[in-house]
């Protein structure tokens, strides 16, 4: 590694990680980036995280414990304090990074100085490391060169949801320090990692990288697993529609873009109503439950893979609740999450 290859900083924030933090360190310290300091900042966990990490000794690690817990966004913006270097890298402490991503991503910074952060895409595991998907970003941005620009991530965003990935991003230091500050989770909850991407949008270009650098891990203990149970609106939208309110913003979309929001928020009631029913709520899951043969419904069926599973869901919601089938129904959607993984 040449003695000019800039500094990263690679910060982990752990709570209660103690079994997978040890997988993460592993594919941490085997980056083949050598000129790297690891922040692990840890949030007071009461498990082993602490002596696992201690048991690493490698003294590019420095480890800070937190007195007292601070929230998920309090451990982030205690991470982009401690940041030093010229690049910083907030990684998750359950996920498992390839070998060559530090060096890939630094890669590209170095090659497209314009460019704030870079993203890379993932493969998805479960708590058993075993493949269980993956997160693509969308085709048309990945035809459309190595640097995106706000409008057309925004635009991507309305039609397909958010697909940049919190733990694969690599920033400038200064762009953490300067112009984020801070993670708003007081607004956004547990979507305040978009907001940060969107803001950092609006300073200037990022990159995404097409290629799955890092395994991102799904359990059913983890905490954002917990957020895909929920009956109430998604925080994806509270993002969102923060950003729309914004008149230089709104400009910028044309009824279509607006369709496909709607087309999102549509989705998101159905995913609600069957959370509701899941949790036997049935009265809950038929408020939520949309006009389900509105021509917007109808429409986006006929157009999109994605519309059409929608109004088969939706469709099947109505006419099982209608029928008060809901046993039969809640054992149903069991199985379909189950082996859909949603």
């Amino acid at each position: 590694m040449s003695s000019l290859a800039p500094l990263v900083c690679i910060c982990i924030p752990t709570y209660n990680a103690e079994k997978t933090i040890a997988a993460t360190m592993r594919s941490v310290l085997g980056q083949t980036y050598q000129n790297i300091l690891v922040h692990v900042v840890d949030n007071n966990s009461s498990d082993g995280t602490v002596a696992v990490v201690e048991s690493f000794a490698d003294e590019r690690i420095t480890l800070f414990r937190n007195s007292v817990n601070a929230g998920a966004e309090g451990n982030f913006n205690r991470c982009i304090a401690l940041a030093t270097g010229k690049y910083t890298a907030i990684y998750h402490a359950d996920d498992i990074y390839g070998p060559e991503m530090v060096a890939t991503q630094v890669a590209f910074l170095e090659q497209h100085p314009q460019a704030g952060a870079v993203f890379t895409e993932a493969l998805l595991i479960d708590e058993h490391d075993l493949p269980i998907g993956e997160i693509r970003q969308p085709k048309n941005l990945a035809a459309g060169g190595p640097l995106h620009y706000f409008p057309e991530v925004l635009k991507a965003i309305l039609e397909h949801s958010n697909f940049l990935i919190c733990p694969s991003v690599m920033a400038l230091t200064s762009v953490y320090q300067e112009d984020i500050k801070s993670w708003r989770g007081e607004l956004f909850g547990s979507s305040a990692d978009l907001d940060v991407w969107l803001r950092m949008l609006q300073r200037g270009p990022v990159g995404i990288l097409p290629q799955a650098t890092m395994r991102y891990r799904i359990s059913r203990s983890q905490w954002s697993a917990n957020v895909r149970v929920d009956t109430g609106r998604a925080a994806f939208f509270r993002v969102v529609d923060h950003y729309l309110a914004q008149t230089d913003v709104r400009s910028l979309l044309t009824a279509h873009d607006l369709m496909n929001y709607q087309r999102l928020e549509r989705r998101d009631q159905v995913m609600r109503a069957v959370n509701a029913l899941l949790q036997d709520q049935p009265e809950q899951a038929v408020a939520l439950c949309p006009d389900t043969f509105s021509m917007s419904a109808l429409k986006a069926a006929w157009q999109t893979r994605r519309g059409m599973a929608v109004l088969a869901l939706g469709v099947y919601l109505k006419m099982m609740l209608s029928l008060r089938c809901h046993r039969f129904a809640k054992a149903s959607l069991i199985h379909i999450k189950r082996i859909t993984n949603k």
